[in-house]
């Protein structure tokens, strides 16, 4: 099995070698390192916490609302009447519309999840070489930024 993961990634490598004019993942290092890194933030359960989310405010102004809200501006009398015609007419209309979209954001909230988690992997990673960037270079060296 193990051979089998191996030959799926240096086949997923040449791929992207091939499509990249850099050719920074021919090193089969790099290219080990960022896989790895991706699979971790993308195995990221959606139950633990996550520092950007947080960064980024109250979740109302940043997450997508995929429940339909009906409101209405008019009088009590033809707002009633709108919003029955609106339920009971148009939206069984444009169901498949709906259905269409709320699979759309919800692979948008998971692709965002894992974006998430792959910038707090890298930040944590950032962090702990700057943390043994500073201890090497010791007292006397020039600090790097923090």
């Amino acid at each position: 099995m193990a051979e089998l993961h191996r030959r799926v990634r240096e086949r997923m490598r040449t791929q992207v070698t091939d499509a990249d004019d850099t050719h920074v993942f021919a090193d089969p290092e790099v290219f080990g390192h960022v896989d790895a890194l991706l699979r971790i933030a993308a195995a990221t359960p959606e139950t633990r916490p996550l520092i950007l989310p947080a960064l980024l405010g109250e979740p109302h102004t940043w997450r997508l609302v995929t429940k339909m809200q009906y409101q209405s501006h008019r009088g009590k009398g033809v707002a009633a009447l709108v919003m029955g015609l609106k339920r009971h007419v148009l939206m069984p209309l444009f169901r498949w519309l709906f259905e269409y979209s709320r699979d759309n954001f919800e692979r948008q909230r998971r692709t965002n999840h894992v974006l998430f988690a792959c910038v707090q992997e890298l930040a944590v990673e950032t962090a702990l070489l700057r943390r043994e960037l500073r201890r090497h270079s010791g007292p006397s060296g020039s600090s790097p930024r923090p």
